[in-house]
């Protein structure tokens, strides 16, 4: 039979666990979406470059 204060321990440490456990989701969310978000991204050239660019 488990004490109070061995239950108490228990309960706070699955609570830990799983605040823990939602921060790394959410920060691994957030990464994925910064890193998408940078290798998607298209910078606007302008059409006098490209033509300047192709022309020499």
């Amino acid at each position: 039979m488990k004490t109070m204060t061995q239950r108490m321990f228990n309960e706070v440490k699955d609570g830990m666990a799983a605040a823990v456990r939602s921060a790394a989701i959410k920060s691994g969310d957030i990464a994925m979406e910064t890193c998408c978000s940078l290798l998607f991204h298209e910078p606007k050239i302008p059409m006098e470059l490209l033509k300047a660019s192709a022309n020499k």
